[in-house]
């Protein structure tokens, strides 16, 4: 699936997140503003200054880069293992001041002001949550901030979770891994981080997904989906999406953003 099929009903900025919206039970100001608002909420963690380096582990279509970027005199770098997105997000970002790199973050180097990852870590496994935030560690100057914006699950059903592959796992993430909280804040002190807060915002997820599924459904009936996509792979992609939404608006699944201080 490529950049054409996400642009189908992804906001204009192409972020493939949750947005944060002022009432996720009234989302009047739109799913495209309501990404700027994450974008911002993210940006405003890490208190970035003119002159600092920004990097962003997994940086999507560029969103938050083309933010942080008209927000300061920043330099950035973004990591990713799409092709396509990285060619996306060259052509948004000026060449003299962002760089995309087609690299995974075990084998990143150099030293960033700030780190922003965002729901990135879902797609790592299990295995390599340490590595993730010791690359975090090694990656942040001492003192350094990092926001991570991350999906979690409850503790109370995390190892029942863990035990077998739900409907995600099979279809869409396969070896992706949901984190609890317990789990995330001990693996980040582990890695030498400091946790300093947390805000969740879990209804405005199931929110996003609404106004995903309907945007997918007017592609659909208006027939922009490409042949490509037959009826089976349409029934997928909305029970996907209906699936997660039902999962955030129950609580059993959270999203939130974190601020991690290098030690």
């Amino acid at each position: 699936m490529g950049n054409d099929f996400y642009a189908l009903w992804l906001d204009e900025g192409m972020n493939y997140s949750s947005a944060l919206f002022a009432d996720p039970a009234d989302p009047k100001e739109g799913l495209a503003a309501a990404q700027i608002a994450k974008i911002d909420a993210a940006l405003d963690r890490l208190g970035l200054r003119d002159g600092d380096r920004l990097l962003e582990i997994g940086c999507g279509w560029g969103a938050l880069a083309a933010r942080a970027l008209d927000r300061a005199a920043i330099g950035y770098d973004g990591l990713t293992l799409s092709r396509e997105q990285a060619s996306w997000a060259r052509g948004c970002l000026p060449a003299d001041r962002a760089a995309i790199h087609l690299t995974d973050y075990r084998d990143a180097d150099g030293c960033s002001d700030a780190i922003a990852s965002i729901e990135m870590v879902e797609a790592v496994g299990q295995d390599y949550w340490p590595a993730y935030l010791e690359a975090i560690h090694r990656l942040l100057k001492p003192g350094g901030r990092a926001v991570v914006q991350y999906i979690s699950i409850d503790d109370a059903i995390f190892e029942r979770y863990a035990a077998s592959a739900d409907f995600i796992q099979a279809y869409i993430f396969p070896g992706g891994m949901l984190m609890s909280e317990s789990r995330f804040r001990a693996l980040a002190e582990q890695a030498g981080l400091s946790w300093q807060d947390r805000r969740g915002f879990g209804l405005d997820y199931a929110t996003t997904l609404r106004l995903w599924r309907e945007r997918f459904d007017a592609a659909v009936e208006e027939g922009r989906l490409p042949a490509t996509f037959d009826e089976r792979f349409v029934r997928l992609w909305r029970y996907y999406l209906m699936y997660c939404e039902g999962g955030f608006a129950g609580g059993g699944i959270d999203v939130a953003q974190v601020t991690l201080v290098k030690k």
